[in-house]
Order: C-alpha cells, then structure tokens, then sequence
C-alpha cells in the first residue's frame, strides 16, 4: 500500500452504471459502496496526507481491499470471490470496473491477506478505508459490530481453510466411493452424508465465525478417522490413491496433535498462521493439489 493518492480507480462505466441501475435499487449495499467510493477515497487522500497510515494509491490493492471486506460480508471462499468479481453487475459497480469479465487471480487476495496479518501500519491503512465505508455507506454502518481490519482478514482466512480441507475430504470420499464403494460403506461415520455431500459444490459461507473453529476441529477429527482407517486397512491401493496423499498433506500441515501425552486431542493451528497457508507465492509452503 502507497501513502500518496492519485486517484486509484477509474470513475464508473457508463455500461455499468446503466446495467446496475436497471437491475439494482439505491438501497443495494455494493450500489452504495460504488457512488460513495470517489468521496471515501478523497477523504482518506486528506488524512493520509495528515497521518502516516498506509493507503491505497494503486486499483489493484484498492480492489483487493473491497474484495476481501465483500469476502466477510458475504462468507466468501477465494474461488467464490473471483466468480463474484467475474459475473456480478452490483460487484462491478461497486469496483467501477466495466461489464467484461475480468479474472482475479486468487493468489493476489492471499497475498493481501498475508501483508494485512503481518504489517500493523498496512493494518492500520485498511482499517482507515473500513472506516471510510462505515461513515458513508448506511448499509454498512447498521452492521452492529463489524470487526476491526485485522479481525475481517483472519476471518476470510478461516473460510479458505476450512474450504480447503472440506473439498480434500469431499474428493477423497468420492473416489472411494467410486472404486472401493463397500470399504467406505464399512467405516463411514453417519453425519458424512450431510458434511461431504458431493452435490454440495459450493462452500456453506453461512458458518458464523463463532463456529468456524468448531467446525474445522470436527473435520480434523473426521479426517483424523478416515486415515486412521486406511492404513489400518493396509491396503497399498488405497494409500498410494492421490486424493488420499493430500489428504494426508492437509492433515500435515493444517493440523496437530496437541501432544504425545494427549494424541486423542486434536487441535487446529491458528487461523493467522500464514506460514502453513497452501496458497502458491503467499508467506508459507503450498500444495498445488489443494486451494488456501
């Protein structure tokens, strides 16, 4: 993030403007974040120029930083979030960005997300923008405690993780239901059918955060189970499965027993660790296999 300002983004696309206003009211929330965005970014322009907070001189980190307070908003994974940005007019708007699709390289967000956790003065620059939005945008100014910057990306963070390991346990299921459909039957534990259910293509960003850390402590333990079982089974074509090799890749690096004395107490790593992140080119090792 850059300290000077010199007008990041573009003003809106007339295509855009007209797409929106025949599909959306005044009252949208992202319709709002659009008209307003021009007057929050003169403003933060006048205390940037009277603090030394981080700011966002380049369209990239501004978009960046929008996307990822839309992520929280709405419980968005990083894939979710670049079909958003690709397909949705109220996203455009609020973006200024024209009616083309346009890629988002998810990669980017993770990266945003890594400076975000480890930097207090850029810390402080989105902070500053967040606040900008909560004065102008009433929508936005009704949500009764929205978190502060740091808490919103660890917050999107936990939605990619947890992603991440739901999908490595939603494929490795359905390739043994596939190949070895009575092994499966014989250790599958009951409520599998409602978590992994392959039809599910979309993550459940509907998790409260307050739940988050509960649920990735019950996919650990259903992941704990599920290897547990395989190499009881002894079988080498199980093991040697891909699916089941990242699993195991996941089960490394997501997860830990908490000690040798309580191995039965599975404990997952926190949620602002970016050194155990699998997403290619942010803080830590990645896994092509699998998305942060």
């Amino acid at each position: 993030m850059i300290s000077t300002y010199d007008k990041p983004i573009p003003s809106i696309p007339k295509e855009t403007a007209r797409a929106a206003s025949a599909s959306f009211g005044r009252g949208n929330f992202y319709i709002q974040v659009g008209e307003q965005l021009d007057n929050i970014l003169g403003e933060l322009h006048w205390q940037q120029s009277h603090a030394q907070n981080g700011g966002f001189a380049m369209a990239e980190d501004l978009s960046l930083a929008l996307i990822t307070l839309f992520q929280f908003i709405e419980g968005l994974t990083d894939a979710q979030a670049s079909d958003a940005m690709r397909t949705r007019i109220d996203w455009k708007f609020a973006l200024h960005l024209s009616l083309l699709p346009r890629t988002l390289d998810a990669v980017a967000l993770c990266r945003f997300r890594e400076r975000i956790l480890s930097h207090a003065i850029e810390q402080q620059g989105y902070q500053v923008l967040i606040d900008g939005l909560v004065r102008s945008v009433p929508l936005l100014n009704n949500r009764i405690g929205l978190p502060g910057s740091l808490e919103i990306v660890s917050l999107v963070c936990s939605v990619n993780r947890l992603n991440q390991v739901q999908q490595a346990m939603n494929r490795v299921l359905e390739v043994l239901a596939s190949r070895f459909p009575q092994w499966l039957r014989a250790i599958t534990l009951p409520h599998w059918y409602g978590r992994y259910n392959p039809s599910l293509t979309r993550f459940d960003g509907s998790v409260l955060p307050s739940q988050q850390r509960l649920l990735m402590e019950e996919i650990a333990s259903d992941i704990h189970h599920l290897l547990e079982k395989v190499d009881q089974a002894g079988s080498r074509e199980i093991c040697e499965l891909c699916e089941v090799k990242v699993l195991n890749q996941v089960w490394s690096h997501l997860f830990q027993a908490a000690s040798q004395a309580q191995k039965n107490r599975l404990e997952t790593l926190s949620i602002r660790d970016c050194d155990l992140c699998f997403h290619e080119g942010a803080g830590g090792r990645h896994h092509t296999g699998t998305n942060h």
